[in-house]
């Protein structure tokens, strides 16, 4: 019996040996994807900071309008000064004496005006291209928003295809890592920093 158990042990360590390494446990996308998504700003965060970031460009033409429609109510004064220096001379006979002399009446006046130009309290001279303004703002406003947002996605996915499965090539990999660097890049300048002052990956 012996023989047999010693057999037993040599197949037995002999199968140990043949036996592959056990595989490492499968990586959970979901959990890496939620890993990646906890360490980027919200993406309502990311799109309100784009669209500031237009609106911050570039003055608001609709305040420009409302201030305009608030300077009618000044007036506008002009003043004017005049001097005069008027003289006159008399020569004749007053009575029974001659009379020869030089009469000086110098005068001065001043005058203010103010008018008020009430047309523009309902509609400013430049109402319309404020309008115009403004459409083309909220259209740059919002190809900013879906820029940010596709770079935001573009960004993740990049970043979990490397951390599911990095390219074995060196080089490869540099590519790859250049690529999400190129992505964050733009969308940290689209945002006006919001990825710098959040702390990055």
């Amino acid at each position: 019996m012996a023989p047999t158990l010693a057999a037993a042990l040599a197949l037995a360590a002999v199968a140990a040996q043949a036996a592959p390494p056990a595989a490492p446990p499968p990586v959970e996308p979901l959990r890496v994807l939620a890993r990646l998504a906890a360490a980027d700003p919200p993406i309502a965060q990311v799109q309100a900071a784009a669209a500031r970031t237009v609106d911050d460009a570039a003055p608001d033409a609709a305040a420009l309008a409302a201030r305009r429609r608030l300077a009618a109510l000044l007036p506008r004064l002009t003043a004017e000064l005049s001097h005069d220096e008027r003289s006159y001379r008399v020569v004749g006979m007053q009575g029974t004496s001659e009379v020869d002399y030089l009469r000086s009446s110098p005068g001065t006046s001043i005058s203010v005006r103010a008018t008020w130009d009430l047309a523009d309290l309902v509609v400013t001279r430049g109402e319309p291209s404020a309008a115009s303004a403004a459409l083309s703002r909220a259209r740059r406003r919002e190809e900013a928003v879906r820029r940010a947002t596709a770079l935001y996605f573009e960004r993740r996915e990049r970043r979990l295809a490397l951390a599911l499965s990095p390219p074995v090539d060196p080089l490869a990999l540099a590519e790859a890592q250049l690529a999400v660097d190129r992505l964050e890049a733009e969308l940290d300048a689209a945002t006006g920093g919001l990825l710098t002052a959040w702390g990055g990956r």
